[in-house]
């Protein structure tokens, strides 16, 4: 009972979502990534870190940045800045 529920109240915001021209980021609950060059990229809306090294920093979100000399530059509650020699970035599921 409660899956459906869920289920229906995602229909319900994605039609509002669409009816307000609201981006998707924000109906869906998505995180939003800024890409400069190789060197950073900044993540809205992440969920939390799961792993942090220095080749890899896996989101809870399904997000993985794979590379080299990696660093949490900046973070807040709901903003993450990841530096340094970016090689990749999976979205894992």
């Amino acid at each position: 009972m409660i899956k459906r529920n869920e289920k229906r109240g995602k229909v319900v915001r994605e039609k509002m979502g669409q009816i307000l021209d609201m981006p998707l980021d924000m109906i869906k609950d998505y995180s939003r990534m800024t890409v400069i060059g190789n060197e950073s990229v900044l993540i809205e809306n992440y969920k939390g870190i799961i792993e942090y090294e220095d080749d890899v920093i896996r989101l809870s979100n399904n997000i993985s940045i794979l590379g080299m000399k990696l660093l949490i530059e900046e973070i807040t509650d709901d903003e993450i800045l990841i530096t340094g020699n970016i090689k990749e970035i999976k979205f894992e599921t």
